[in-house]
């Protein structure tokens, strides 16, 4: 399973990332263009297309973190056993749900107003800007397997816990994930703790006069 969380991984960050990437780089080189009294007709079309493809993957990369919205009001009431068996059945639910959303998005594509109806602008086949869907659906389901597996062998992870899979899983340090997470989060590092269990002032806190 954990080569398959590293397979996963790539394909998630490369694909959304370059998909954001892209429509990101075609709007930045239209802007440009439109100072010499030029444009591509086709930018706008072209960047939804592209972002709806980064939302679909951008939506498995949550998954992999476990950041998806939810409303945990039974975990409060079970203890670490309980939480663990909780989990496993929410995984098996996801993992129906997300059978039944692959199934129909296969299946949309094989409808014939998707290969007969085209885009406005850009005249792709309509099933090329569904694929997303299915694509989406299949990526998520095989995370949401990986995460089930994982949770029936290490139990629910902690924040620690999908820090340090993240960071096996991209090659890059406990570290850097951090950092990169305070980053996002917009929270720095927290400070660290005396031995007595209170937090001692940061850098930033410390006073300059030397005391």
């Amino acid at each position: 399973m954990r080569q398959l969380d590293r397979v996963l991984t790539t394909i998630e960050n490369v694909f959304a990332a370059g998909t954001l990437g892209l429509a990101a780089a075609i709007s930045i080189v239209n802007v440009f263009l439109r100072q010499f009294g030029e444009s591509w007709f086709w930018t706008e079309e072209a960047v939804i297309y592209l972002i709806i493809y980064s939302t679909f993957v951008g939506a498995v990369i949550t998954l992999r973190h476990n950041e998806h919205v939810s409303v945990d009001i039974l975990g409060v009431f079970f203890k670490d056993r309980g939480k663990k068996w909780l989990a496993l059945v929410a995984g098996v639910v996801t993992i129906i749900y997300l059978l039944i959303m692959g199934y129909l998005g296969w299946q949309l594509l094989a409808e014939p107003f998707s290969r007969t109806t085209v885009t406005p602008v850009l005249k792709l086949p309509l099933w090329v800007v569904e694929l997303a869907v299915p694509i989406g659906m299949t990526l998520m389901l095989l995370r949401a397997i990986e995460l089930l597996w994982r949770t029936w062998k290490h139990g629910v992870p902690t924040g620690e816990d999908m820090l340090a899979a993240e960071a096996e899983a991209t090659g890059l340090t406990l570290e850097e994930i951090r950092a990169s997470s305070a980053a996002i989060s917009g929270t720095g590092a927290a400070a660290p703790a005396d031995p007595d269990g209170e937090s001692r002032p940061g850098p930033d806190e410390t006073k300059e006069d030397g005391r």
